[in-house]
C-alpha cells in the first residue's frame, strides 16, 4: 500500500554521494580530465598507480584492480583453485557476499553469526565445517573487524583458506593491523556508498602471494599474460581508469573522513543510549571506520515509517537472510536454521552515515528517534 502520509522536515539521506564530491570537487574534475585527455581508459596508469597505493595503505604486496567487490570474491575463489564440490563457510546474513562466492562455482556452507556483532565467531564456524570445507570467507560488517584471532586459529587447526571481504571495511583495524591484511586474499568493493567509493562499481583484490596475484591479474582479462595470449579461461573484470584516477583522490581524504565518521557514532551512542534500541556490537579489539551505524529494534518497521516521514531516510542490512532468499533455495536450509542472522533481518535499521552528515542533523535524527518511542510508552 503506498505511503499517503504527508512528508516534514528538511531531508537527511542516508547517503550523501553528492556532498562528498562538492567538496573535492575541484581535484576529482581535474584527474577525470586528465584521463580523457591520457587517450588511455583501460588498464593504465591510474590503475596501476592506484594498485600501489591502495597496497601500500592496506599493508599487502598486490593488488589488483577488477570490475566490482562481487568479481573480487568470484577470481579469488577461482584463483584458489576450488571446484565444484569444495564447501566455503560464508556468514548467513550478508546477502552479497553470497553471490561472489556461488559464481565461482563451489559448494556454499552457510554459518550463523555473533548475536552481539553479527560476525563471524568460532562457536558456529564449528558448527558449519565439513570435511568437504576448504574456506572460510570472513564479513567484516559494517566496517567493524570480525575477531581474527579465534577464526585464523580455527581455519589453521583444520587447514582452511581464509579469504577476507572487506567490502564494508576499508581502513578498519584489528590489533593495530588492517583488515585485509589477514586472510590469504581480501576482497574491496568501490560503490559509491563504501568508505572509499567511485562514481559507479569497482573492486580489488589484495594479497601478499605473487602466484595468486598473476593468476588473478590473468583472471581478470581473459586469462592473457599479454595481449591476446590467453593460457586459460578468464573474465573481462577490470577496473576503469576514470575510477582509479578519483579512488586515488579519495584515498588521500579516508582517514580524515574516518575521523568525522567516529565523531558521529559517538554521538549517536550519547544521544540514543537511553532508549529502548540496541547498537549493533563492535569488536573488542577491533578499530571500525563505521560504513554504516546500525541499530536493533522490534520496532524496525514502525520505525523506518516514522523518520521516512520526518524526511530522514534509512536502510536496511539486510532485511532477508541467504537461505530465505529465493535464487539460494537450492541451498536446502530451512527456516529457522540460523536463528541469528533471521531475527537480525527483522530488527536491523541503519541510520543516516556520511562524512558530509551534519552533527546537528545526527541530533535532529536522534531527536526523531525519542519521539518515536515516546509515543510508544
Amino acid at each position: 500500500m503506498k505511503n499517503t502520509k504527508k512528508i516534514t522536515g528538511k531531508k537527511i539521506p542516508l547517503f550523501n554521494i553528492k556532498s562528498e564530491y562538492l567538496s573535492i570537487k575541484r581535484f576529482v574534475d581535474k584527474v577525470i580530465l586528465r584521463t580523457l585527455e591520457s587517450n588511455s581508459y583501460v588498464l593504465s596508469r591510474e590503475v596501476e598507480n592506484f594498485e600501489k597505493e591502495l597496497a601500500l595503505y592496506i599493508g599487502t604486496k598486490y593488488c589488483i584492480g577488477v570490475a566490482s567487490g562481487t568479481d573480487a570474491l568470484t577470481l579469488s575463489l577461482k584463483a584458489l583453485g576450488l571446484k565444484k564440490g569444495d564447501g566455503v563457510i560464508i556468514p548467513a546474513n550478508v546477502y552479497p557476499t553470497a553471490f561472489g562466492v556461488a559464481l565461482s562455482g563451489v559448494n556454499i556452507q552457510l554459518c550463523d553469526v555473533d548475536s552481539g556483532t553479527l560476525n563471524l565467531s568460532v562457536t558456529n564456524l564449528e558448527k558449519s565445517y565439513t570435511k568437504k570445507t576448504k574456506a572460510i570467507v570472513v564479513v567484516h560488517l559494517y566496517g567493524n573487524p570480525a575477531n581474527m584471532t579465534e577464526i585464523l586459529k580455527f581455519a589453521k587447526k583444520k587447514e582452511l583458506y581464509v579469504l577476507e571481504d572487506c567490502a564494508q571495511s576499508l581502513g578498519s583495524s584489528f590489533r593495530g593491523k588492517k583488515v585485509g591484511t589477514f586472510g590469504i586474499l581480501s576482497c574491496f568493493s568501490f560503490y559509491p556508498t563504501k568508505n572509499l567509493g567511485a562514481f559507479g562499481d569497482g573492486g580489488a583484490v589484495l594479497t601478499n602471494n605473487r602466484k595468486l596475484y598473476e593468476k588473478i591479474r590473468r583472471l581478470r582479462a581473459y586469462g592473457e599474460v599479454t595481449r591476446y595470449k590467453s593460457i586459460e579461461i578468464g573474465h573481462n573484470s577490470r577496473l576503469d581508469e576514470i575510477h582509479a584516477a578519483i579512488l586515488r583522490i579519495k584515498l588521500k581524504k579516508i582517514t580524515k573522513w574516518g575521523k568525522k565518521k567516529k565523531k558521529i557514532v559517538d554521538l549517536y551512542k550519547k544521544k540514543l543510549k537511553n532508549l529502548p534500541i540496541e547498537f549493533v556490537g563492535e569488536e573488542n579489539l577491533g578499530d571500525s571506520l563505521h560504513h554504516l551505524v546500525v541499530v536493533r529494534t522490534d520496532k524496525r518497521d514502525k520505525l523506518a515509517d516514522y523518520l521516512f516521514e520526518k524526511n530522514i531516510i534509512t536502510g536496511i542490512h539486510y532485511p532477508v537472510a541467504i537461505h530465505l532468499t529465493k535464487s539460494f533455495k537450492f541451498l536446502g536450509y530451512k527456516k529457522g536454521s540460523f536463528p541469528v542472522s533471521e531475527s537480525a533481518s527483522k530488527e536491523v535499521l541503519s541510520l543516516p552515515m556520511h562524512q558530509s552528515l551534519k552533527l546537528e542533523e545526527v541530533s535532529e535524527v536522534c531527536k526523531r528517534i525519542e519521539e518515536f518511542f515516546t509515543s510508544f510508552k
